[in-house]
């Protein structure tokens, strides 16, 4: 080449990345074609398994709903051998077993639960019943039972007179297993009307304030709720108050519109107010006003003008007198 002359350039449009590179893929190897079969058996035995497992799940559930007889003969289930009671009242173990009733041939997985309950519902006593199964034969029931809080004399159709008990809801029913003792600190109720109902009676309106009342009186003045003899409930729906009959007072008024725990400080010091006559002559203690306790006595003029009044207004009218506190 003369040095003289410029070196030659390839041709334009010339270059290594412009030649066609045919080259075909390598044909897939016969174990390779064999793992890909194996992993889409894989994935479709899993599809298939999960698809079995949900199918079964339903199954399983709409025989339950359904038809639980069947299931029952289906699973094998051990006949009720026992039957435990848990229980924050005092009913037993032998009660329960009785109302149940089950036969000796009861199947744990065959027994209707919500039948047996209403069973131990119908008595009144038992507010809440669970039943649940506790395999492989056993039968657990767990209760909360109601509290009596007064007692009633109902008189039954030959003429013959019961005693029943009422709870905190108003429920009333027979009552079983009490002490005899706690059963008899009870007051009485009076004032109210028995209605009967496919389960017993119609609950009774106006408990709740009832209750709270001598819950009270009961844990902040036991020495005055031990007196206590009869709770009327005759002028609770239009009046609003509750009449007490202790033992020696014929009438104390309590208002369900003021605090009990006011009312009862109240009637505890007027208590102590008349103790120094010579012998109890309160008639009537009238707590249901606001600012006032109207009292009536039953005493001559002679021995209340003995009583020293200590700021205590007294007008005598002959042998009954009202005074205000």
């Amino acid at each position: 080449m003369n040095p003289a002359e410029p070196p030659t350039s390839e041709p334009p449009g010339r270059s290594w990345r412009n030649i066609r590179q045919e080259v075909k893929p390598l044909a897939m190897s016969r174990q390779g074609r064999r793992r890909q079969q194996l992993e889409w058996l894989k994935v479709g035995t899993l599809l298939t398994l999960a698809a079995a497992a949900a199918w079964s799940t339903y199954v399983v559930v709409h025989s339950w709903e359904t038809d639980r007889a069947a299931l029952a003969t289906a699973v094998h289930s051990e006949p009720v051998r026992d039957v435990v009671l848990i229980t924050d009242g005092v009913l037993t173990q032998k009660w329960v077993a009785g109302v149940l009733a089950l036969p000796k041939s009861a199947s744990l997985m065959a027994v209707d639960l919500p039948a047996l309950r209403d069973r131990l519902l119908l008595t009144g006593q038992v507010r809440v019943a669970v039943l649940t199964r506790s395999f492989p034969d056993t039968l657990v029931v767990t209760l909360q039972e109601r509290t009596p809080v007064a007692r009633l004399q109902a008189s039954e159709a030959d003429g013959t007179t019961r005693q029943l008990l009422v709870a905190k809801d108003g429920v009333v029913y027979d009552g079983l297993n009490y002490d005899k003792q706690m059963l008899a600190s009870l007051p009485w109720l009076d004032g109210v009307r028995l209605v009967r109902s496919a389960r017993g009676y119609e609950p009774i309106a106006g408990m709740a304030d009832v209750s709270t009342l001598l819950s009270t009186a009961q844990l902040q003045a036991p020495h005055l709720y031990r007196e206590w003899l009869v709770v009327s409930l005759a002028r609770l729906a239009q009046s609003d108050e509750i009449v007490v009959k202790a033992q020696d007072i014929p009438e104390i008024v309590f208002s369900r519109k003021r605090d009990f725990f006011k009312q009862i400080a109240q009637l505890d010091y007027v208590i102590d107010r008349v103790r120094v006559l010579p012998e109890p002559t309160l008639l009537s203690v009238n707590l249901a006003l606001e600012g006032q306790v109207p009292v009536k006595l039953q005493n001559t003029p002679d021995e209340l003008a003995r009583m020293p009044a200590q700021g205590l207004s007294i007008q005598p009218t002959q042998r009954k007198v009202k005074r205000d506190l």
